[in-house]
């Protein structure tokens, strides 16, 4: 087992011990926000058919030959075409179609005037237009968006709404999906509460499960949380620990992640015979986390500081969440970041915190967050704070969440 490593060192741990889930097939209706597990391609040139791209008048080519020489055009109207029309039409000189958006144009259609440039004498059935007009002008022509054999989704990607929308376009009903990891979430502490439980003095009430379910909602997981708290005693924890193993993919354990008698996380661990990968991060709050493997499940514990949880979450476990969901393109990029103020406490060492992105007269800079502040954060960040960094104007690492 590795002690003291980096976060970069324990995130590729984490992730190098994690296959990603099964595959199942479901409806397109079902599918927003899963992770695709194959590379979609479309069947079908779309559009399909070349079709109008706006309400207008189709003309032929020797029409659109006259009318671009300068003189007006008189047409007459022979007849009107309405989108989802599939009979096939053929166009001559001196006659137009009125046809309506999304329609399919008669055969040797030219182009399609825009119905408010020309001039319509009902008593007649006739527009006359004049005004040049380029070929193919208003006409979506066939396979313009997409060509049959064109990737619309890649395996791994995250199915997002505009994502769907073009998969239903080319006529595809069923996709190919990750199965969502479950993941179980412990608190341990005698002195936790569930909330809606009568305090007492000495005791607080567990908060770091509601940060952490919705995170994990958040990263497109199922969080199971369990029904109670769990009391610092060593085969309880075991208990629960083999419990959610069984019916879970990944466990978030925390608390008893400190030396003291009653941190009892990681002794729990060796008692099951756990698959140690590493304990300890040289980053604050990482000092006392630990990863192991039961049962084939990866268990992370983390503080039970529901700061320090959240924290660890973003950087450590989200990384190994989105590789347990197939996730191979949503992981967010860490990037450079000037401080726009100081931090009130410069530490010695590696550190992380909150943090929000400012966009202020043409600059924008990282302003660090007490973790005691409750104003709305617009562009919520971690910061990644260098041993000795700290003041106004230091480049920090940055990673939005």
């Amino acid at each position: 087992m590795t002690s003291n490593i980096s976060l970069e060192e324990a995130v590729a741990i984490s992730c190098a011990n994690i296959n990603v889930l099964g595959c199942e097939h479901i409806h397109i209706n079902d599918a927003f926000m899963r992770v695709s597990a194959d590379n979609i391609v479309s069947f079908i040139d779309i559009p399909s058919f070349d079709r109008s791209s706006m309400d207008g008048y189709a003309i032929g080519r020797a029409d659109l030959e006259i009318l671009n020489t300068g003189n007006s055009l008189s047409l007459q109207v022979t007849d009107i075409i309405q989108a989802g029309s599939i009979e096939s039409k053929q166009i001559r000189a001196g006659e137009t179609f009125k046809i309506m958006t999304g329609a399919l144009v008669p055969e040797g259609s030219a182009a399609v005037i825009k119905q408010e440039d020309v001039k319509f004498y009902i008593n007649r059935n006739i527009i006359t237009a004049c005004g040049s007009q380029k070929q193919g002008e208003n006409i979506c022509q066939t396979g313009q968006e997409l060509k049959a054999g064109d990737q619309v989704a890649s395996k791994g990607q995250l199915l997002t709404g505009e994502v769907l929308e073009r998969i239903a376009a080319c006529g595809i009903d069923k996709i190919n999906v990750y199965k969502k990891p479950r993941v179980s979430v412990i608190d341990t502490g005698s002195e936790l509460l569930l909330p809606g439980s009568h305090i007492k003095k000495g005791q607080i009430y567990a908060s770091s499960r509601s940060l952490l379910s919705g995170k994990i909602k958040g990263a497109g997981a199922i969080p199971l949380l369990s029904d109670c708290i769990v009391e610092d005693d060593l085969q309880v924890i075991a208990n629960e620990i083999e419990k959610a193993a069984m019916v879970s993919d990944m466990v978030i354990i925390t608390g008893g992640t400190g030396k003291g008698v009653y941190d009892l996380v990681y002794k729990t661990f060796e008692y099951l015979n756990a698959k140690p990968l590493f304990r300890g991060i040289n980053i604050i709050p990482g000092k006392g986390a630990s990863v192991v493997l039961f049962n084939g499940k990866i268990l992370f514990n983390v503080s039970g500081n529901p700061c320090a949880a959240g924290l660890l979450f973003e950087v450590l476990i989200k990384p190994a969440l989105q590789k347990l969901s197939g996730d191979l393109f949503s992981s967010q990029k860490w990037f450079d970041i000037k401080l726009g103020c100081p931090l009130k406490v410069v530490k010695p060492v590696r550190n992380l915190c909150q943090g929000e992105m400012i966009f202020e007269q043409g600059s924008i800079y990282a302003q660090p967050i007490n973790k005691n502040s409750n104003h709305i954060i617009n562009n919520p960040l971690i910061l990644d704070i260098q041993a000795g960094q700290g003041a106004t104007g230091d480049m920090v690492k940055a990673k939005l969440i």
